[in-house]
């Protein structure tokens, strides 16, 4: 929605931790809980606290309190004077179980209102309410003369109260008694299953996951038995023949990404009123150009223009041949990264970068690296900064509205992963990093920084960004002032706009 999000994690805590929005449910932070529906939902997302640090694994922008110790209502003004949008859903950071629906119902009913507050049982929800930056001049006056309560605001906004009848007529009763939970006592978190495990959070109804949507058919299953077998046994013996294995030993990791992009391209496309055919047989045959005749990048030519002679030659005679010029176009669109010149290509490109996302993207990155003989060391978990920076922009990079939403949720999940892995490698005594973002040439990039050199002197970091083949790269140097030892890497950045000539960076100690 075209509307700001404020999540309000400033709470003292007085009846059970001021830790509240970090406690888990279901192995999740209740505040990553909240995250997790809001960011796909709304244009901006903003965390109102006092204590920032504790809430930066969220990649959200933070915002403090003006004035602090004044209770939600300066949260409410300190984040509605930062918000791009005429209006804000604002939400407690212990709500772990808000609902969709129930959001976009408040929404839509917001017309002229300053003021829209739930009102499903005794009591009104103003921390899961929308209101309005007109509403700022009367908060600013409650807060000058030292009055707190958000209900007096109601005499001054027009108002609108959604009563339990509202709940009703819109059929979302049978949602109030989750949605409107917060965790306020150690009951209520073990009602739901929180807290430490044992006995008494595994009682009835404990743990108990969130039904999931039917998946619905493998959208796979439309395309001919013989169209399919022949773009996998492309895939396939192309990259075997690249990785010179024996005949025995096949090499399948590009059919089994090409399948997920297809399924994913194939979701997004019904998501944004695409024909999902061409994007499901786009997502299949997106790299199947990679790896031709045995080759990688055979005289730097596009390996998108050997992907589309392939689709001519699988889907000629086939039901599919129609299809032909706009599957074509959508691979060759791929290799014009920040141009893409159809709506189906679009739509592989979202798919193909929203596969490398999250929990997923994380799998595959080391997945490829253990193909390649690289496994978990101190080298490869600074080339995780490649993963963190891909996440940090893909929500501004990808090219559909459905990619965007999607892309914000995955941000959250790659950032605590990696942020988890590198404190559990410092806890075991085998190094410590730090997760930076640093500025390269106005492009930010999310760096995985060692502390110190091996022989424990201090690192300097240099930084500049080349022109590559297909892209801008960024090369990071470490050099140690103590031992002399000097190591690079490098990587291409995602097409974030504006990104600037080739310029190289002062060095920076850490």
């Amino acid at each position: 929605m075209a509307a700001s999000c404020l999540i309000l994690a400033g709470g003292r805590g007085t009846r059970l931790t001021p830790e509240k929005p970090l406690l888990e449910i279901g192995g999740t932070p209740i505040i990553e809980r909240v995250a997790r529906v809001v960011v796909p939902l709304f244009d901006e997302v903003l965390v109102v606290t006092n204590t920032p640090d504790k809430y930066r694994f969220l990649s959200l922008p933070l915002v403090a309190d003006e004035r602090p110790g004044c209770g939600p209502l300066m949260g409410i003004y300190s984040g509605l004077r930062r918000i791009a949008h005429d209006a804000a859903f604002v939400c407690a950071a212990d709500m772990p179980f808000l609902n969709e629906a129930v959001i976009r119902a408040e929404f839509d009913a917001l017309a002229d209102f300053d003021v829209v507050v739930p009102w499903p049982r005794k009591r009104p929800q103003f921390l899961h309410a929308v209101y309005r930056r007109r509403c700022l001049p009367v908060i600013r006056e409650h807060l000058d003369a030292d009055r707190y309560k958000i209900e007096a605001l109601m005499q001054h906004c027009r108002t609108l109260r959604l009563s339990r009848e509202w709940f009703v007529r819109n059929g979302l009763t049978e949602t109030v008694d989750r949605a409107f939970s917060n965790i306020n006592t150690i009951e209520d978190l073990r009602r739901w299953g929180g807290g430490k495990t044992g006995p008494e959070s595994r009682k009835a109804g404990a743990n108990r996951p969130p039904q999931a949507e039917g998946a619905g058919p493998d959208p796979l299953r439309s395309i001919g038995a013989d169209v399919l077998d022949k773009i996998r046994r492309t895939l396939v013996e192309q990259e075997t023949a690249y990785q010179q294995n024996s005949a025995e030993e096949v090499v399948s990791s590009l059919w089994a990404h090409s399948v997920r992009v297809g399924r994913i391209a194939h979701h997004i496309a019904c998501a944004e009123g695409f024909a999902p055919e061409p994007a499901l047989l786009s997502g299949l045959f997106h790299d199947i150009g990679k790896f031709a005749y045995g080759r990688y990048h055979e005289n730097d030519t596009p390996e998108e223009e050997k992907a589309a002679r392939f689709v001519a030659q699988i889907l000629s005679g086939t039901v599919y041949q129609r299809w032909i010029p706009t599957v074509s176009e959508a691979v060759l669109s791929t290799y014009l990264e920040a141009e893409a010149t159809s709506e189906i290509g679009k739509v592989v490109y979202d798919a193909d970068s929203l596969d490398k996302l999250g929990n997923m993207g994380v799998v595959q990155f080391f997945a490829k690296k253990a193909l390649r003989r690289q496994f978990l060391s101190e080298e490869v978990l600074i080339r995780t900064s490649i993963e963190l920076t891909y996440a940090h922009h893909a929500p501004d990079t990808l090219k559909t509205a459905t990619g965007r939403a999607l892309a914000k949720e995955r941000r959250l999940r790659t950032r605590r992963f990696y942020e988890e892995l590198t404190a559990e490698w410092q806890q075991l005594g085998l190094g410590a990093f730090t997760i930076v973002e640093e500025e390269i040439a106005g492009v930010v990039c999310i760096l995985v920084v060692p502390r110190t050199c091996s022989c424990g002197g201090r690192l300097a970091i240099s930084s500049d960004i080349q022109d590559a083949v297909k892209c801008r790269m960024v090369v990071v140097t470490y050099h140690c002032s103590h031992c002399g030892d000097e190591r690079a890497f490098s990587f291409c950045l995602p097409n974030v706009k504006g990104l600037p000539p080739s310029a190289p960076l002062a060095g920076k100690a850490r």
